[in-house]
């Protein structure tokens, strides 16, 4: 049986990266096909400590290359699964680990759970040659066909393309929307990339020209950058008192509660590659109107499951809100949709297949 070493953030903090690293992890399809060698790596508590270097990260670094070293030497993997960080000083930092890596002689498949290399190149001859030498002679995998963009002239071969998932937590559930007022949703930590205020903007402009429209706006996620004093603030001023409120995070059983019962989900977010909230909304038949932004449209079908609008638009987001609030078989048959491609794309069970597809697909070649 091939053995495989895992190198993979796990929460804390809990993002999408991180989630999806526990997936993988845990998977009994991978467990059961591969000799699993697991290097799990925690840097920080909290998401806003993401872009902070202390002194237990650099012990955390330093911890985990003797880690790695034992590893490569004790278990002798055959394949090193690496979900690297695609930019930034912490690309930097998973540079000490792939040096380890290349020394030992062993191959490597990159998992990019983000987008952003080619920003961060911005020109750079020296940034490039490192990016080329870190990927030269691998394997990698990206989000989506959309996100390979990223990867132009620093890696010649084909990437892999594996969707994230996430489980079918209602199985075969039908799923019935009665509320008499609809539930507008907003679902993320409260990080200013995220939309939350184009969101509040979306209920003002909704609010202020179509005063017949009855709805009320739930905004569920952690305070990163947007405290709830700011939250609350910005509520005020829009007019939205009592029609708006922050319900702080949910998480397992009453994340599934509010999805339950929640209409439709508002994502209008700046910076992402692969959001696994909209999956989450498509699970629970909610109809999505979210921004062309990373692989979103290779997510939602624009006008089938939901609705795309450009980024920093709060009037567009308000003028579909407003076709799907006055149309109920318009909501049910985008969430029907969503469901059934959610099903047949998205569930855990159709990721763990694939990412069994491409170990033993790279194995073979080596």
């Amino acid at each position: 049986m091939n053995k495989i070493l895992y190198i993979l953030k796990l929460p804390p903090p809990v993002t999408g990266a991180t989630i999806m690293n526990k997936y993988i992890a845990e998977s009994s399809l991978l467990r059961k096909n591969f000799k699993v060698i697991l290097l799990g790596i925690s840097y920080k508590d909290k998401i806003d400590d993401i872009r902070i270097l202390s002194v237990k990260k650099i012990f955390t670094i330093i911890s985990t290359c003797f880690k790695l070293i034992y590893k490569l030497i004790i278990n002798n993997p055959d394949l090193i699964y690496f979900q690297i960080s695609p930019h930034g000083i912490a690309f930097f930092r998973d540079l000490t680990y792939v040096l380890l890596i290349k020394f030992f002689n062993k191959p490597i498949i990159y998992h990019i759970h983000g987008k952003g290399i080619q920003k961060f190149i911005n020109g750079s001859a020296l940034k490039k040659r490192i990016y080329s030498y870190v990927f030269k002679n691998e394997w990698l995998i990206c989000l989506a066909n959309s996100l390979t963009y990223d990867i132009n002239g620093i890696f010649n071969k084909e990437p892999y393309i594996v969707n994230n998932a996430i489980p079918n937590s209602l199985l075969d559930i039908d799923i019935k929307k009665n509320n008499s007022t609809l539930n507008l949703l907003f679902i993320s930590n409260l990080l200013l990339s995220k939309g939350i205020y184009a969101y509040i903007s979306s209920l003002e402009i909704l609010n202020k020209l179509r005063n017949n429209i009855k709805f009320k706006g739930l905004i569920v996620g952690k305070v990163v950058e947007v405290t709830e004093e700011m939250l609350n603030e910005k509520i005020y001023n829009a007019g939205l008192a009592g029609m708006v409120e922050y319900f702080g995070p949910k998480y397992d059983n009453e994340k599934l509660n509010t999805l339950i019962y929640s209409d439709i989900l508002v994502y209008p977010t700046y910076n992402d590659a692969w959001p696994l909230v909209i999956l989450e909304a498509m699970q629970f038949g909610l109809p999505v109107i979210a921004t062309k932004e990373g692989a979103i449209p290779e997510i939602v079908d624009d006008g089938v499951t939901g609705f795309l609008v450009e980024k920093h638009r709060p009037d567009q987001i308000a003028e579909k809100l407003e076709i799907l609030i006055n149309n109920s078989e318009l909501r049910k048959s985008m969430g029907e949709a969503g469901r059934k491609k959610f099903i047949e794309k998205y569930t855990l069970d159709v990721f763990e297949k694939n990412m069994l597809d491409v170990f033993s697909d790279v194995l073979k070649r080596i």
